[in-house]
This record gives C-alpha cells, structure tokens and sequence, in this order.
C-alpha cells in the first residue's frame, strides 16, 4: 500500500480533529458511524490482500529455519485468588524474532514455589489450598518466566448468585442466545433474556413459570413452575436440556456432568436467587489476547477476566461460550481453544452472563522473514503499517503521480481532475506537490460539496421523507456548515 494513496484520506481526517478535540470513550462511540466512512476504506485497502478464506493472505517465503525465541511471558504476570478451590488460568506467551507471539503453554513445564498454597496442572491452571504467596514459574524453550499468586480467604465460599451460578450456565450452553429462548419471542413458550442481560426477570420466568407473550410480561395461561422444589429432579429446567423429555434445543449437557449437579443442588436447596447485592456482581470482561495472529497451523488459548463491583478480579474462561464468527478462517472449542483452519481475517466472541466480548483473529500463509522497517508519515500510517506488519503483508510501492492525482481527486472532492490540471501535475518536479496538492483540493468548493453530499446521507437527510421542508433545509445547512468549519465529531 502506499504511503502516498491514502493521504488525502489522512488529511481529511486531520482537518476534522480540532486540537482542542479530548473524546472520550463514549464520544468515540457516539460517532463511530461518523469515522467508518475513513476506516472502511483503510481497512479495505489495508487488507485488501486477506480475503476471507482464500489462500492470498501473503506472498512472501516462509522462513527456512525456526524462529528464535526472544522472550517468554506469563499471562497473567500477577494474581489474586479469593475463595475455596478459587483457580486462575495461566497462559505462556513467548515473542519470536519474526514478529509474532505465539501461545507455548502446551509445550511448557511449570512448578510452584510452594506446593502447600496451591496446585498446578499442566495446562497450567493453578488452584488455591492455603492462604499465601507463592511464585509460579514456566520454562520452555530454554528460557523462564514468572508469576506471582496471592491466596487468601481459601476457607471460605463465594456467596451464591443466580445472576452469575445459573446464567452462566444458560449462556454458555447457549440456552438463552438469539437462536433459543434468548430470541424476540422466546421458543416454546420460555422466554429468556438475550446472554442473561435481565437475570431478575429470568429467575421469575423459571422459578414461577409461565408463557412468554410478545410485548407484555403477562404470562399466557397458568404460570406452571420450571423447578420442582419437591422433586428436583423432575424439573422441566433439567429434563429438558438433558433431553429426558422432548426438546427442541436438543442435547444441552448431560446428567453427570457439572452443569447439571450445580442446578440440581441449587433446586434442591429452594431455588433462591442468592446474593443480590453488588459486591460479587460482574461488572465487565476483558479477554486475553484481544487480538492475535497465527500461523497456519497455528493455536491460542483465550483468557477470559471478569471485574467485579468489589475491586477483585476472576478467571471465568470456563464460564463463558465461545463462538467463531467464520468457521473457515478458525475453530474454536468449549475450553477457548482457538486454532487456524484457513487464512483470513475474523473473530471470535466470547459470551458471559450479561457480558460480551470478541476477540480478533488473522491467520497468515507463511510468515516473512527479515519484514523491512517502513517510515510512517502520519498517525493513521502508523497504525496501517503496524497492522500489516502483524498480519505479515507488504505494503506495495508507492503509487505514480497519475495514480495519486486520480484517487486523491476523487477521494476529496469526487470528480476527476480536468486535463490541464493533469498535465500541470505530472510536469511539476516540485517533491511537496502532493501535499500542495491535497491542501488545494480541501479548500475547493468541491470538496464542500462532495462531503456535504457523504454526510448528509450517513445522516440520513432526506427531503422525500420529511413533512416539512424547511425542517430539512436546516438540518441540510447544519451538516454543510459544519464541513465548512471544520467542525470536530464531537460537536
């Protein structure tokens, strides 16, 4: 890509950010719809070249000898665990000198310092057993990394929670997603709501029963329990998932498994919602790596960390569901274990109790080795050559004078220069004329015009559709004038 094509893009961009302009995360929000009509091309044209599935995600060699291993890291590099059985998973990442990390906890060995506080498995999954401070440690490739683990609080039990035990449970066997009960209407007469955003109207849904209208939270005939307090294990909740009785979501988890005892102890123990206050309560998720390369033959393991309203932190990886967004490009499994199936770019989304998050993912062809440094002239450039670093694609060479002249004309001001125009251009020898020539174009009555026209239709100022046209006019003017001024997003 050139570093030339996309400057008047770049430009624009620039004459729209108001040096007094500090948004904040919501504002960026509030206009991302304004920004997509930049990074829609930049992402186009960035990965033009990684097409969904196909085989073109690069064209440079592969490399003839492994990569050297640079530095190993553990995920993550300090942690707090609170509660009995309380457990973290740990994730070995090591920096290779292509450019890439890649996940080698599979491949390492781990120890603690203090067997007595806690165990660690393989997979390096650690579980509290006493109060302390231990230091784990992972080796591989001739190289170690560290963590330290706090325990504390180890006889003691997390307060059960409804909104966070069973919805938990209900969201990752995907009982209350858009294709289930989490639908608009519900299915079956069960209504949910969508990844246990409503856990309060949940409870009531399951513990009084009842069927589900569009539009009012009446119930359409007698409310009938889904939970059996009596005979818990006669509960509509847990035969039908089991499929003991009919149902149309078929096999959601079986009898023996852990999902199905934690329901069946909670009915047998009067069903109750539990903990209602915010000190356990799930406040977000983050997801670790939130965005990853691999290789074609490729893995990652996911790290998912709930925050709650007390300040702790927990790792709920085995709580959540996993969803890839393109089959094609990556699998996924119920452990969070993402591995390449082709290249391309996509994501995966990883689904908690009243939370969502995605993480993005690209697979490569091969990786380049020695990729050649390139000098960004711009912050957008910045993040271009960064990304098509990770994802090891080589930018093209820079563009001729004619190719720029005519992508930078339409992308300013939509129209095609006039021929004198043209010949003046390509027979300057001056090395700034681009530049000149993009600053020329911004202050053209075109460009007015032409991005007047853009906005007005992202906004949706339509005078077919308005009663009054006056109305109309005005809100035409403002978004004119607010491309006159070069007025910022967030105004």
């Amino acid at each position: 890509m050139s570093r030339y094509l996309l400057e008047g893009i770049f430009k624009l961009e620039s004459r729209f950010r108001a040096k007094k302009w500090n948004r904040t995360v919501e504002r960026q929000r509030t206009f991302a719809d304004a920004r997509s009509l930049y990074c829609g091309l930049l992402v186009g044209l960035a990965f033009c070249t990684l097409i969904s599935g196909s085989e073109s995600g690069i064209t440079g060699p592969e490399a003839s000898h492994p990569p050297t291993l640079l530095e190993l890291r553990l995920v993550p590099a300090e942690v707090s665990l609170w509660g009995q059985e309380a457990s973290q998973r740990f994730l070995v990442v090591g920096t290779f000198a292509d450019g890439l990390e890649r996940d080698l906890t599979s491949s390492s060995r781990f120890q603690l310092s203090n067997s007595d506080l806690a165990r660690v498995d393989e997979t390096g999954t650690v579980v509290a057993i006493a109060d302390g401070e231990a230091i784990l440690k992972a080796k591989s490739g001739g190289q170690e990394a560290r963590a330290r683990i706090r325990t504390e609080a180890t006889g003691r039990t997390r307060p059960f929670r409804f909104d966070r035990d069973i919805s938990s449970i209900l969201t990752r066997r995907g009982c209350n997603d858009s294709h289930c009960h989490g639908s608009v209407k519900g299915s079956g007469g069960f209504k949910l709501s969508l990844d246990a955003l409503y856990p309060q109207e949940d409870y009531e849904w399951i513990v009084e029963g009842g069927g589900y209208q569009v539009l009012t939270m009446e119930s359409d005939g007698p409310r009938v329990p889904r939970v059996s307090v009596k005979e818990p294990e006669k509960s509509q909740l847990l035969l039908k998932p089991t499929m003991q009785v009919s149902h149309g979501g078929g096999l959601r988890f079986e009898t023996d498994s852990l999902d199905y005892s934690t329901i069946l102890n909670w009915i047998k123990m009067g069903a109750g919602y539990g903990a209602r206050e915010n000190s356990g309560q799930i406040e977000r998720i983050e997801v670790f790596p939130s965005e990853l390369v691999l290789e074609r033959n490729g893995a990652q393991r996911l790290l998912v960390t709930a925050y709650t309203a007390d300040g702790r932190r927990e790792d709920i990886s085995n709580e959540v569901r996993y969803i890839t967004q393109n089959p094609h490009i990556v699998k996924v499994t119920e452990e969070g274990l993402v591995s390449a199936v082709g290249t391309g770019e996509t994501s995966v989304l990883v689904r908690a109790a009243g939370h969502a998050i995605s993480s993005r993912v690209g697979v490569v062809t091969a990786v380049i080795p020695n990729y050649p440094q390139i000098r960004p002239r711009n912050l957008i450039d910045e993040h271009v050559f960064s990304k098509l670093r990770r994802f090891q694609i080589l930018p093209s060479e820079l563009s001729t004078d004619a190719e720029f002249l005519r992508r930078v004309c339409l992308d300013i001001t939509g129209t095609l220069p006039p021929p004198g125009r043209v010949q003046e251009f390509l027979a300057s020898r001056d090395p700034d004329k681009r530049e000149k020539l993009i600053e020329i174009l911004l202050e053209s009555p075109q460009y007015v015009d032409y991005w007047s026209f853009r906005f007005a239709d992202l906004f949706r100022v339509t005078f077919t559709a308005q009663p009054s046209l006056k109305i109309v006019k005005a809100y035409d003017d403002w978004v004119r004038n607010s491309i006159i001024q070069n007025k910022p997003y967030d105004q």
